[in-house]
This record gives C-alpha cells, sequence and structure tokens, in this order.
C-alpha cells in the first residue's frame, strides 16, 4: 500500500543533499582537502548531541554553502526532485531569507532563488505540490533583528500566493519570551498572511498557548504541551493542529525516544497531530522512515498514520485540487485496510 506522504515542518537548510553540497563547497574554495566522506559527516548532526541550541549548531555550514542565488536555486531544486522520487504528495519547505544575506543577497533575491527552483523542479515532477513557508528568527532580543524579522514579513506579504504561503518564527526557542514577538504576528494577521509558530519544542507548554493566544492555527512541534492539561485543553479548543517531528525532537534530546515520544499519546487524546521530518539531512531521515517508526516504535497503526495524514492535508496550504487528491488516497487506502 502507497501511503500518502505529506510534510508541512521541513527545513530547506537541514534538508540539502551531501553531494550536491560537496560540489558546491568545491566551487566556492569553503574546502580544501576535506574528503566527501569528511564532508558528509559534517552535514549530518552528530549522534550525541546534547540540547537544541548545540543540533542548531549543525546549520552553519549548510547556511554558509548558501550565500548566492546559484546555490539556493539548485538546492531548492535538488531537493524537491528528491522529495518527488522519494513519494512525498505534497511539502511546505521552510527557510529564513535573513539568513542568506551574509554576502551580497537581499532577502528577496534568496526568496526569489528559491521559489525559481521549486517552480523548475515541479515542472518535471508535476505530481507533487511545494509551498514555501518563511521564518522569522529568534535573537537574545528581538531588536537585535527586528529590521530583518520585519523585512520577512514584508516579503511574505508581497509574494503571498505567489510562492510563498506563510510565515514561521524558528530558533533558540526560550532565547527571549515567547510574548516579545507577539507584535510581529500582530502585524502580519492585519497584513492577511498565515503562520505557523514552533513552540513548546525544547520550550515549556506555555509557549504553546501563547502562540495559539497570537493565533496560531498551526504548532511547530508542540510535544511539550503535554505536560500541561490546561494548554492540551486549549489546543483542543482552538482545532489547533501540531506538526511533529519525532525523529528530530529526539535527537536534540527535546523527547526521550519513539516508544515515550509526545505524538502518540497527543493523538490518543485526539489531538490533531501529523508526521514531519524536520530535517532530512541533519537527522537522517525521509517521512518514509517516520512513518517506519511511527508503526514499530510507537505501536500505532497504518489507519492512524492515515487519520494524521487527513490532519495534515486539511491543515496545509496545499490548493484544493491537491488536498481533494490526497483525500482520495486517503479513502483508497482505507478501503484497501478494510478489505484486507
Amino acid at each position: 500500500m502507497k501511503l500518502p506522504q505529506i510534510d508541512l515542518h521541513l527545513h530547506l537548510d537541514g534538508s540539502l543533499d551531501p553531494k550536491l553540497s560537496y560540489e558546491l563547497a568545491k566551487e566556492r574554495n569553503l574546502i580544501e582537502d576535506e574528503t566527501y566522506e569528511q564532508f558528509e559527516k559534517r552535514m549530518i548532526a552528530p549522534a550525541d548531541i546534547t540540547h537544541l541550541h548545540e543540533y542548531l549548531q549543525c546549520f552553519d555550514l549548510p547556511i554558509t554553502l548558501l550565500q548566492d542565488f546559484k546555490a539556493l536555486k539548485i538546492s531548492s531544486e535538488n531537493l524537491v526532485e528528491r522529495l518527488a522520487k522519494q513519494g512525498v504528495d505534497y511539502a511546505e519547505i521552510r527557510f529564513a531569507p535573513q539568513s542568506h544575506t551574509k554576502k551580497f543577497l537581499t532577502q528577496e533575491d534568496a526568496l526569489r532563488a528559491v521559489i525559481s527552483g521549486v517552480r523548475d523542479a515541479v515542472v518535471r515532477f508535476p505530481q507533487i505540490e511545494i509551498n514555501i513557508i518563511l521564518c522569522m528568527m529568534i535573537a537574545a532580543d528581538v531588536k537585535d533583528n527586528h529590521e530583518a524579522n520585519m523585512e520577512t514579513i514584508r516579503i511574505a506579504k508581497k509574494y503571498l500566493h505567489n510562492g510563498v504561503v506563510a510565515i514561521d518564527l524558528a530558533g533558540a526557542e526560550g532565547l527571549t519570551p515567547m510574548e516579545n514577538y507577539r507584535p510581529y504576528f500582530e502585524h502580519a494577521a492585519y497584513m492577511g498572511i498565515p503562520f505557523t509558530i514552533h513552540a513548546g519544542e525544547s520550550g515549556p507548554a506555555e509557549h504553546v498557548a501563547c502562540a495559539i493566544d497570537f493565533g496560531a492555527k498551526r504548532i511547530g512541534h508542540g510535544g511539550h504541551c503535554l505536560e500541561d492539561e490546561k494548554v492540551i485543553e486549549k489546543v483542543l479548543e482552538n482545532n489547533v493542529t501540531l506538526e511533529m517531528c519525532p525523529t528530530s525532537n529526539i535527537h536534540c534530546k527535546n523527547q526521550p525516544s519513539y516508544a515515550k515520544h509526545a505524538l502518540k499519546p497527543l493523538y490518543e487524546r485526539h489531538v490533531r497531530t501529523t508526521i514531519n521530518t524536520d530535517n532530512m539531512t541533519l537527522s537522517h531521515v525521509t517521512l518514509a522512515d517516520e512513518y517506519e517508526h511511527v508503526l514499530k516504535e510507537m505501536h500505532l497503526e497504518v489507519k492512524d498514520i492515515l487519520n494524521m495524514a487527513e490532519y495534515a492535508i486539511e491543515a496545509s496550504f496545499a490548493s484544493n485540487d491537491k488536498k481533494n487528491s490526497v483525500k482520495r488516497k486517503i479513502a483508497q487506502c482505507r478501503k484497501e485496510l478494510d478489505g484486507k
């Protein structure tokens, strides 16, 4: 049975192809005598990560690679190609354009490069639909990158429905209070820009509650809401969808194991949980791998994966045609299950 695959939470810079990245690094004189095997090892986060902040440092190499139009374009195109070949039906690729302005690109230049790469790939692989989410970034003080975050909102509005579907807030959760970012999401709402927010990944349940108060209908990760019954109730009352990423969460030590991951108990509480990869390369995982973990280590069933796929496509920013197509695939899979 070919299960539908919807990835709502997928970071571009955490999902680069190591072979392509090695060639890009050589072209840009970023490496000298390093072998491909040595380089590939640096592209994958080590297993002994102790905290999310340490995991985030692993983005330094891919971000260094993605500082020109060509690198962003072909890396984006390559990612979509790999997703299509994996059988992914729909994905939302997110990245922070402000992270790609260290040389001569503007945020808008970076976005145009990614849109160009995505569109070229979709022409070759029309079975997949891709949308883009732009990440604002957390800083030690919101003033540190206020202008950059406001610029992200500006270009999100300019390219809304023209490649971009939403904004996000990503980075080192807890570095500064979540409440400090309320004005940005109030502004986004005023501008008519949808948003999802990283919350409850490494931080406490109250971050999830805060994000919901901002107006978020989707939360990136959100596993720590399991620690507070009132927050779970808030998630349920507001029909919020959680973009959960099991392998990445365990990798970052935000969840203890697959067996003890928050996804299963939240799903059993009827929270709209979804299964996503987060960073395919850094955490060395595909969506098909995540499905296997959910089945084998969490001891959920195929019918549960189908339910979560339905939650995902319903919460997505996909076109109506793609939503209907995926729902037909889910219905067909359920028929096949019932026939067994």
